[in-house]
């Protein structure tokens, strides 16, 4: 004996329903258990002012034309590989932040090109220099 299915409680999305062979943009959904099957990929952002901001792309270049003084938009768990030109001739401040060292919690020294990956823990900022791309 089958039990009869109570739809008076079941929940209908909204908007437009695709088909499997349809491509669909999500916003604001949340996945549990994502399996990726192929490629991810991630949105390159030139960054032309100073915040750093995941929602811009999760890979932001920028070229140093004066000091700059960066201010960070990330939440809890996100990250953003910042690639900087300039960092050897202008001065760069960044927001206040842990930085992961061999040598501790200190600033790095950037190159003409540099590359950094920046993430959040909770509200702790974190930062590390993975080197230079030049």
């Amino acid at each position: 004996m089958s039990k009869a299915r109570d739809l008076a409680n079941v929940v209908v999305p909204s908007g437009a329903v695709v088909g499997t062979s349809d491509s669909q943009t999500l916003t604001n959904k949340i996945i549990t258990g994502l399996v990726a099957d192929g490629s991810i990929t991630e949105e390159v952002y030139v960054l032309s002012g100073t915040a750093i901001d995941p929602a811009n792309g999760t890979i932001q270049t920028k070229t140093l034309t004066e000091n700059t003084t960066f201010t960070d938009s990330l939440s809890n768990g996100q990250t953003v590989v910042l690639m900087l030109n300039g960092g050897e001739t202008y001065v760069v401040t960044f927001p206040t932040m842990t930085w992961v060292t061999s040598a501790g919690n200190i600033a790095p020294t950037l190159a003409e090109s540099s590359t950094l990956v920046i993430w959040k823990i909770d509200t702790t900022l974190y930062g590390a220099l993975v080197g230079s791309y030049v």
